[in-house]
């Protein structure tokens, strides 16, 4: 009766998390789609919460430098690489987002970036 109860609650988490994450999910594609940034915004905020994993936020960051925001984009895509330093979406953000301000670390960050990239035909 005990293994019975405690598989119930695994499969009452386990469906928790994933409606939880198929909600993050749902709103990261809104943002996506959206128009206003201001909406984008909102929404990948709304997927951060729900889905805290390491798309999100390189992703916000990349609006953010759309709306010619590069300072708060660079300090959003340095938050995402010193957490996961293979993620290659951040490093991508990270370079575009110092090519003005600091040159050298957009380099760095994109040597970085190519450095982790898949090769072509491998």
């Amino acid at each position: 009766m005990a293994a019975r109860a405690a598989l119930l609650l695994a499969a009452l988490a386990l469906g928790g998390w994933l409606l939880s994450a198929y909600g993050g999910a749902r709103d990261e594609r809104r943002a996506v789609a959206a128009t206003d940034a201001r909406r984008a915004a909102a929404l990948y905020d709304a997927a951060r919460r729900r889905r805290p994993d390491g798309t999100v936020v390189p992703r916000r960051a990349g609006l953010l430098l759309q709306l010619g925001r590069a300072e708060e984009a660079a300090r959003l895509a340095r938050s995402t690489v010193r957490d996961e330093p293979e993620n290659i979406t951040a490093w991508t953000v990270l370079a575009l987002a110092l090519a003005r301000s600091d040159p050298a670390a957009a380099r760095a960050a994109d040597a970085r970036r190519r450095a982790l990239a898949p090769r072509p035909g491998s």
